[in-house]
């Protein structure tokens, strides 16, 4: 049930957040999220682009593929990862379905880029460890880490929204 919500969640949450012209994000990004509200999620809300917003610190080196179009050629080549592309963007699911993957579409400001993210819980809550891989222009990587990161808040509110009664 926490695989098939999360997989709903994310895939519903990208596709209608991400589909702004303004995004960005920095080559490598690595962000673990922790839950901190209790705000319900609208499937359908955008968000605002931040100009104002400082740059995103760069983490070389920390990213698994050293481009995204080896990591797609990669998990394309995977048993265990299951593929689908709606409105554009490339979803890559991991058979644990915590994983997941999101490439942009090829009209995106912050193309070629993907976003990793991996859905876990320990004893604080639920959590999202957050790695990218982003090819473009800065400004474009930087709004798009910022894009995924209220993403992620997003979802995490919207799991803990479901477990009150």
């Amino acid at each position: 049930m926490k695989k098939i919500l999360f997989v709903g969640v994310l895939t519903v949450l990208v596709l209608s957040a991400c589909n702004s012209s303004a995004t960005s994000m920095p080559d490598v990004i690595n962000t673990p999220v922790s839950l901190l509200t209790k705000t319900p999620i609208l499937p359908t809300s955008t968000l605002a682009a931040s100009p104002t917003s400082a740059p995103i610190t760069e983490q070389p080196d920390s990213f698994e593929y050293p481009s995204v179009a080896e990591a797609l050629a990669d998990l394309k080549t995977r048993g265990d990862v299951s593929i689908e592309v709606s409105q554009g963007w490339t979803i890559a699911t991991e058979a644990d379905g915590l994983t997941t993957w999101s490439f942009t579409p090829s009209d995106h400001p912050a193309y070629p880029a993907v976003a990793k993210r991996i859905l876990y819980q320990d004893q604080d809550g639920w959590h999202i460890k957050m790695s990218v891989r982003c090819e473009a222009e800065k400004a474009a990587c930087d709004q798009f880490v910022r894009d995924f990161e209220a993403l992620n808040e997003q979802m995490l509110q919207y799991i803990e929204q479901q477990k009150k009664p």
